[in-house]
């Protein structure tokens, strides 16, 4: 019995998705093996050096207890022009800077068992692992007592405006900026930023490495356009949503008003944020609205921005390449 054209196009377009989802699952476990180090990261939460912070920002006695000698960052490989993808790993590296803590950057393309990069080990590659910016924030804060600097530094007022900005900034303007850059110019942004030897960890170039790099191309755009789907911003045209992203800019812009840094002389926790997300917009090469209207309307983020780079990134920002 032949099948109606529709239902023919039908089962096409569904066996494609089964191929594609399986394609999917095949990279995803070759990347992780093909960049796993000689001791492998154990995604199993239940290693006792493995505690996570959970959902209520408590800390484990064991990591409550650690002695911090030095971090291990685990992130994705070095770009051109932004030195990381992630505003969330470039945001989470300044704060260790910023503090002068004796890191080394591990590059992976390994998730957390979160399903979360960037993600800290202590003391050794294979230490307590800790996941999510804020999270990784908190607790080195906590450990090294930099929150109660923060404490005498900062009114509650301005700690209550810290949390609503980076709540805002990482949940609403960055997704939007990543819908432009992902969603609608995938190709333009690899082209300006990613390596060609990127997911061989910036090493010699492989058959399988450029393999990887093809697929990512294909596949990133088709997820992040499912995922706005979810967000409360994807149901906006593209214009609301450039119109939405540029206002919460102008909220920073405004509350930055001429400081040196958004509380004053001294730079934060904050400031680390909001240079990750804002470099994301700046300094990739690509025509972000965003960046249109921070370079129209808002020369002091744009001024905060290259302050924040000149003192805690001097001689460092495009050293990886």
């Amino acid at each position: 019995m032949m099948l109606a054209p529709t239902e023919s196009r039908s089962m096409m377009i569904a066996a494609a998705i089964v191929i594609a989802a399986f394609a999917f699952a095949f990279v995803a476990m070759s990347t992780a093996k093909m960049h796993s180090n000689s001791k492998k990261i154990d995604h199993d939460s239940t290693r006792e050096n493995d505690m996570i912070i959970s959902s209520e920002h408590s800390f484990s006695n064991d990591l409550l207890s650690a002695t911090i000698e030095k971090v291990y960052l685990f992130t994705f490989p070095r770009v051109h022009h932004v030195h990381n993808i992630s505003p969330f790993s470039l945001k989470v590296e300044s704060f260790l800077r910023m503090n002068n803590i004796r890191y080394e950057v591990i590059p992976t393309f390994k998730f957390s068992p979160k399903g979360q990069i960037p993600y800290i080990r202590l003391n050794s590659k294979d230490g307590p692992l800790i996941a999510d910016s804020n999270f990784i924030i908190r607790y080195l804060s906590n450990q090294l007592g930099l929150d109660k600097v923060e404490k005498d530094l900062l009114t509650s007022n301005e700690r209550s405006v810290s949390h609503a900005f980076t709540r805002m900034i990482e949940e609403h303007t960055t997704q939007i900026g990543f819908y432009y850059r992902y969603g609608l110019n995938m190709n333009k942004f690899c082209s300006a930023v990613i390596p060609f030897n990127w997911f061989d960890i910036n090493g010699p170039l492989t058959k399988k490495g450029k393999l990887f790099l093809k697929f990512w191309m294909f596949v990133q755009p088709l997820g992040f356009n499912k995922k706005m789907r979810y967000l409360s911003c994807g149901r906006h045209s593209d214009e609301e949503k450039w119109i939405i992203s540029c206002q919460d800019i102008q909220s920073i812009s405004d509350y930055l008003a001429d400081k040196t840094f958004i509380f004053g002389d001294s730079a934060t926790a904050l400031d680390c944020t909001l240079f990750g997300h804002f470099a994301q917009f700046l300094y990739i090469p690509l025509d972000f609205p965003q960046k249109r209207y921070i370079h129209q309307n808002c020369d002091n983020i744009v001024q905060y921005v290259e302050r924040f780079k000149e003192l805690y990134w001097k001689d460092h920002w495009d050293s990886a390449f």
